[in-house]
């Protein structure tokens, strides 16, 4: 199979941890108007949000009303990012079809982030899971510091992948491995995603969901494809990062990646020139020019 048969996914973020890092906080209409660019450009997944409160990340207030704004279609799905059962509850009855549990592999980021054990957010997940069920709302689940934790520094990959078999029992459709400071080398990445692949034998899709923190987050893309990853987080204009972990910034921009595939031939459906005029359009609205670097330099690569 040549490299342009084999179709990956771009789950583009902006609009959740893309915006969630930034001092500007967004109107609703302006995020709403963000989503429907990135679908216009050809992004077949948006992350639209993440139902959380909005006293603790402010700019992700408006998430509800983002939602109930956008329907699912033949060219594109909706999900979000919900740590509890609440904001299951509110996603849900916001219309979301798909959303996204979140838990970190570290004690240290779970507790940062939520307040409480890792074995308490899977029990957690565990009633948010048969509730989702009885209303026919698909899910995945989100593993944070898949790569390293930036409080205790070094994962060990087994408990990375016991999460990903819990997730796996809980009826998950989607696993992300998220590298939520960027701490993740090339070799790490492809030896962990390989045996999540192994250990998933197609049950679910595995996404991997990387922040180019210190400039390996491209490199890290890469090594996932080659074990066989196709499902990739990226954020516009690569903003975006963790509010409660310390010098967590820059996701991997999605034109930068969708150029990097374009150039190996690898077909992402995405119309990189809309995609571009989109970052632009996102970097008139936050006031400031973007982290990723496709648009200054121009592209090579249109299409794959």
């Amino acid at each position: 199979m040549s490299n342009s048969q084999q179709h990956i996914t771009i789950i583009d973020v902006s609009p959740r941890d893309g915006l969630q890092n930034e001092p500007e906080i967004l109107p609703v209409a302006t995020k709403v108007a963000l989503v429907r660019r990135l679908v216009e450009a050809g992004v077949p997944w948006v992350e639209v949000g993440a139902f959380v409160n909005p006293r603790q990340v402010p700019q992700q207030a408006g998430t509800t009303e983002v939602a109930m704004a956008l329907t699912d279609d033949e060219t594109a799905r909706f999900t979000c990012l919900i740590p509890n059962m609440r904001g299951y509850e509110l996603a849900a009855a916001a219309g979301m079809r798909h959303v996204r549990l979140v838990l970190a592999a570290s004690e240290s980021l779970n507790q940062a982030n939520f307040k409480r054990s890792v074995n308490d957010s899977l029990e957690d997940f565990a009633h948010i899971v048969a509730q989702a069920a009885r209303d026919g709302v698909a899910f995945g689940v989100a593993i944070g510091a898949s790569f390293g934790c930036p409080f205790e520094g070094a994962v060990a990959p087994a408990r990375v992948l016991n999460l990903v078999c819990k997730a796996v029992d809980l009826g998950a459709t989607e696993i992300i491995l998220a590298d939520t400071t960027g701490m993740g080398a090339p070799t790490q990445v492809a030896r962990i995603c390989g045996e999540a692949l192994s250990l998933l034998k197609q049950q679910a899709d595995l996404t991997v969901h990387f922040h180019n923190t210190r400039n390996t987050g491209y490199a890290n893309a890469f090594a996932a494809w080659q074990v066989g990853v196709r499902r990739f987080d990226a954020s516009l204009g690569g903003i975006g990062g963790c509010p409660f972990a310390p010098r967590a910034v820059g996701n991997i921009a999605t034109e930068d990646l969708v150029h990097m595939f374009y150039g190996m031939g690898v077909c992402t459906g995405i119309d990189l020139g809309k995609l571009l005029d989109a970052s632009n359009w996102l970097a008139a609205q936050l006031g400031r020019p973007l982290p990723a670097l496709v648009g200054k330099a121009g592209p090579v690569y249109h299409t794959c």
